[in-house]
């Protein structure tokens, strides 16, 4: 599809914007209602003696609730997405896609735009079931809040927008804004300046005539028109000023191997503000063959509600909350201005004319403090008056109300279902599971849409050049993420924060109940955690919530969790195998620091007594890390980390050789005693010196093949391995040597070294 006439493009707007006005008239019936438009027209009220003719505004707090409920439940979280990243180093993913994360809520969360566009996105959605927002800019991130009324979309469109293949939007410039994007640098080219020229001339002909002031047309070129807008720019961006009014048009050019959105601007042929301007045969705007995206999705975002009932779903056949609750919300305003008038008409008083000329006399009567009537007069008996059966009309209200809560439950579950009994705390629950139900349905769907808007905006913050985007980027960065990710987003997995009770401050309640209940059951992390959730949901301040009970959001990487997991293992003298994608160095620091916190522990606990089982666990643990250093010491940037990790080995090697010696010693003055106790028996010992050794021997390995890595530029190529090898063991050997002389010198300050390790 190629549109290359101005005319044919107006034709298709125009078929449109027919096949538009019945929708749209049901649209505004909608809108009356809810904006608090009474139920009767004037001349409905006055051709049936209506005195009271108000809208209760029954329909418009549900509204307003399920409103509140739903974006709620977008903009309460702490983000508004997460970021997981399936590039980069195995080991690094977790970390930079936390800081992509952080960095790009901080802008969005900070962003009173972006916060105002979702408010209008989800009050379209919940009143219409269509709530749009558009990206006309390419150089912003933030998308801007459009009117269902404003997009135009072709009959039988799916709510994929798979078949969509042109759209248009309804836009308004002034004169201001005409000014602004045609004048200065940077000027788009595609804009038809000789026509702006002529419209800017006409808008301000049209001005200047309700002004009654001389005819300016004549006068007008386009320096002038600049030279005005400079001095009353303010006044040329006002509402006393005429706009032109305009359609934002975009095709898919299937015309090309590689099809993309064009984008085209034609002035409404219907638009009164330009006088009798022939503008149909021009464009205003022309972007030619530029793209604007490749897909509806870089234009365009759309949060539909659940209210179609016929598949396959239909942009024109969503129907929401305004629709369901348009029908009855109108009978209950009715009803209840009947009901008023009916009130009313009780407390007259009315009186019998007996004779002629009575009307005379009973208009001369006062009865606002003690009053005589006169003869002739009687008074109008209640039994004899029109008295309104209250049951039936009670009875119609709490139908409607009943009827307006069954329709709203999606959405919400603060309406009033016509029942004033006291509820039991099963009820209540039934009510709350109920609810959840149902609007985590209806949530569930808003969060996969919404995760389309949050991927474009994601991209733009990757590609564009806008302040905000370049330095989320910069910040990035500086915090260690590569630039790479920047440029291949299908390998980033966008997930919308969900907020506890679905928006809905009953359900989030009962929700931190129930968690607080089973807390006694949960891990400890996960405790803290939820009594955070527990304080925050009573109290609504997040920043109170952090400081009455605080949790530590920073994530666990998969190397910490898996040595905290292999711990337990080795202490019991089991061996261990790890993934070969796991981050090694990492794995062996977290092991080391639990080493000698475990060594720190038993000092505390007695001047290192300890038992067989603890010593033998203490040094499998060291074996264990042994074998890891071996893995990564071929690595030449590892070296330095080697080095470190060998000097931990060592500090702990000496302490168990303690334990063991303390042991034995334990062990033969228990046996000249003539008793038996938990002391080591010569073979246990013997076992330990031997892991003890082995892991040393491994451990200088280790560092010798690291050292080695470093200067094997130098060596000659052509040496064979052999050589290679026989250099490592006496290497090997001299480092072993100077090792156990160190180890013989350390004091104190070791201790307390490895103490703090």
């Amino acid at each position: 599809m190629s549109f290359k006439e101005p005319s044919k493009v107006w034709n298709v707007v125009s078929a449109m914007l027919e096949a538009e006005q019945p929708r749209s008239r049901n649209r505004a019936r909608i809108n009356a209602t809810f904006n608090g438009n009474p139920p009767y027209s004037e001349e409905e009220a006055r051709d049936n003696r209506i005195q009271t003719n108000v809208n209760f505004l029954e329909g418009t707090r549900i509204i307003h609730a399920a409103r509140q409920q739903f974006t709620n439940a977008f903009l309460k979280p702490q983000n508004y997405f997460s970021v997981g990243l399936d590039i980069g180093p195995r080991d690094k993913r977790t970390e930079w896609g936390n800081i992509i994360t952080k960095q790009l809520n901080r802008v969005m969360k900070r962003s009173p735009k972006y916060s105002t566009v979702l408010e209008s996105q989800f009050a379209a959605t919940v009143l219409h079931g269509i709530g749009p927002v558009t990206w006309l800019r390419d150089r912003d991130w933030c998308p801007s809040a459009r009117g269902t009324e404003d997009i135009l979309v072709p009959t039988n469109t799916l709510t994929t927008m798979e078949n969509m293949s042109h759209f248009a939007i309804y836009t308004s410039f002034t004169a201001a804004d005409l000014i602004r994007m045609t004048r200065g640098e940077n000027v788009d080219p595609g804009w038809n300046l000789k026509l702006v020229n002529e419209l800017l001339a006409a808008m301000i002909q049209r001005e200047a005539t309700s002004l009654q002031v001389n005819d300016w047309s004549g006068q007008y070129f386009p320096e002038k028109i600049e030279e005005d807008f400079k001095e009353n720019s303010g006044y040329w961006g006002s509402d006393a000023t005429p706009v032109l009014r305009c359609y934002d048009f975009y095709f898919l050019d299937t015309t090309t191997d590689d099809p993309s959105w064009r984008r085209r601007i034609i002035v409404d042929q219907y638009n009164s503000g330009i006088g009798n301007m022939q503008t149909a045969g021009q464009w205003l705007f022309d972007a030619g063959d530029r793209c604007y995206g490749r897909d509806i999705f870089e234009l365009m975002h759309i949060q539909f509600a659940d209210g179609a009932v016929v598949p396959p779903f239909r942009w024109h056949s969503v129907r929401s909350l305004g629709y369901l609750l348009y029908a009855v919300c109108h009978l209950q305003n009715r009803l209840r201005c009947k009901f008023t008038d009916s009130v009313f008409e009780q407390m007259l008083w009315l009186f019998r004319n007996v004779a002629d000329g009575d009307m005379e006399r009973m208009e001369k009567i006062d009865l606002f403090n003690m009053g005589v009537i006169p003869e002739g007069l009687s008074w109008v008996p209640q039994s004899e008056r029109h008295v309104v059966d209250y049951t039936m009309l009670s009875g119609a209200m709490a139908m409607h109300r009943q009827i307006m809560a069954e329709s709203s439950a999606a959405y919400t579950q603060d309406v009033n279902d016509g029942s004033s009994k006291e509820l039991t705390a099963t009820e209540v629950m039934a009510r709350v599971n109920n609810a959840n139900a149902l609007m985590g349905s209806m949530l569930t769907r808003a969060y996969t849409q919404q995760t389309f808007q949050y991927r474009e905006i994601a991209r733009r913050f990757c590609t564009i050049d806008h302040p905000d985007c370049k330095t989320f980027r910069r910040k990035c960065e500086a915090e260690g993420v590569d630039p790479s990710v920047f440029n291949n987003l299908d390998a980033w997995d966008i997930m919308p924060e969900r907020v506890m009770g679905s928006g809905n401050k009953m359900l989030e309640i009962a929700q931190a109940d129930r968690l607080m209940a089973i807390r006694p059951l949960l891990a400890p992390d996960s405790q803290a955690e939820v009594v955070h959730m527990y304080v925050e949901a009573n109290t609504d301040d997040p920043l109170l919530a952090n400081r009455l009970a605080p949790i530590d959001n920073k994530p666990v990487s998969p190397a910490v969790e898996r040595a905290t997991m292999a711990w337990g293992t080795l202490i019991d003298g089991q061996p261990v195998v790890i993934a070969s994608s796991l981050n090694r160095p990492e794995y062996i620091q977290t092991l080391l620091q639990m080493l000698g916190g475990a060594i720190g522990r038993i000092e505390k606990e007695g001047g290192g007594m300890t038992t067989m089982d603890r010593v033998l666990g203490l040094a499998n643990v060291i074996q264990h890390i042994q074998e890891q250093m071996q893995l990564i010491s071929q690595d030449p940037g590892q070296e330095q980390n080697i080095k470190i990790y060998n000097d931990g080995i060592g500090q702990a090697s000496n302490y168990i050789k303690g334990y063991v010696q303390r042991l034995q010693e334990q062990a033969q003055a228990q046996a000249e005693a003539g008793a038996a106790g938990n002391g080591m028996d010569p073979e246990t010992a013997a076992k330990i010196q031997a892991m003890l050794i082995t892991a040393q021997s491994k451990s200088q390995i280790a560092a010798a093949n690291s050292e080695q890595k470093r200067t094997q530029k130098q060596i000659a190529f052509d040496q064979d391995q052999q050589r290679k090898n026989a250099s490592t063991i006496a290497e090997a050997q001299r480092k072993g040597a100077l090792t156990r002389a160190d180890i013989a010198a350390m004091d104190l300050k070791t201790q307390a070294n490895i103490l703090n390790q």
